[in-house]
């Protein structure tokens, strides 16, 4: 049961705490305070931008490859 302050409750709870920290660290706009809902918004837009960016970049290898 879940909540019943059990050691394996508060161990769960800080590596969730843990977590959390990381992903506001790896997200640039993650430092600024919010709620988890919009820093996973934020980390989502942030790995949709890389995506692109990758995207973007190998576009522009395969056009210098083929010159």
């Amino acid at each position: 049961m879940r909540g019943d302050g059990s050691e394996r409750d508060i161990l769960e709870d800080a590596r969730l705490v843990k977590q959390v920290r990381e992903l506001r660290r790896l997200v640039p706009a993650g430092r600024e305070p919010c709620g988890l809902g919009e820093l996973f918004q934020d980390a989502a837009t942030y790995i949709e931008g890389l995506q692109v960016q990758v995207k973007v970049m190998r576009m522009l290898l395969d056009r210098i490859a083929d010159e």
